[in-house]
């Protein structure tokens, strides 16, 4: 089973950070739908909201299957810098439930996610991994009471490229309030930590394309 990182997306890699510029990326979609985990993207996020979009790119220098032993499990969290400190189900299976503090610009948030899809190659090591915010908690409300977390989905993808190259693609769209998080800048620290975990293990035997990123805001 091979996964989805097409060679446009890793030429990419080549240019320096960027940030999309688009001030309303619904205005180019005729009837966009109410945002959920299969909605065509942009989509309306709930009133008080604002549509986010953010993409991270890496190449990782070690094995697919070395790559997905550190970053795939769904409850063993720690490169992220983030541990869950509860959870329901099995480890990467459909319907897991996480919870853990989310540190943000308006403060430290309980937030529960739910694992909505997993899938992983055994012979090549590249793994799918989709989560979302929990919809029974959604909204989140910030604590200073000027906006709300209204829904986020991610999807973390990683494939096997060469014997020692991993591609790494990280999305995430969200509803939120104002920019309470920096998608991005989270997501390139948690895997240059994961690069420096496989490191200090002997596992990077290739090259490393350090984490780039497309934000919409």
């Amino acid at each position: 089973m091979k996964f989805f990182t097409p060679l446009a997306t890793l030429a990419l890699l080549a240019s320096p950070a960027l940030t999309a510029a688009s001030p309303n990326p619904l205005s180019n979609r005729k009837d966009p739908k109410k945002c959920s985990a299969t909605s065509l993207l942009p989509c309306v996020c709930p009133n008080g909201t604002t549509y986010r979009e953010s993409v991270t790119f890496s190449v990782i220098g070690a094995a697919a299957k070395d790559v997905k032993d550190v970053i795939s499990s769904y409850f063993k969290t720690s490169w992220l810098g983030v541990t869950p400190y509860s959870t329901t189900g099995s480890d990467n299976v459909v319907g897991a439930l996480r919870t853990s503090k989310l540190p943000t610009l308006v403060g430290t948030y309980d937030i529960t996610e739910v694992l909505t899809r997993y899938e992983e190659d055994p012979k090549f090591g590249s793994f799918l991994q989709k989560f979302e915010q929990e919809k029974s908690t959604v909204p989140v409300v910030y604590t200073n009471g000027t906006g709300a977390f209204g829904g986020y989905w991610v999807t973390l993808a990683a494939e096997y490229i060469f014997q020692y190259e991993t591609a790494i693609t990280w999305s995430v769209y969200a509803c939120e309030t104002g920019y309470p998080r920096n998608f991005a800048r989270f997501h390139e620290v948690a895997l240059l930590n994961a690069t420096d975990i496989l490191t200090k293990a002997g596992k990077i035997k290739g090259q490393n394309f350090d984490p780039y990123s497309i934000q919409s805001f």
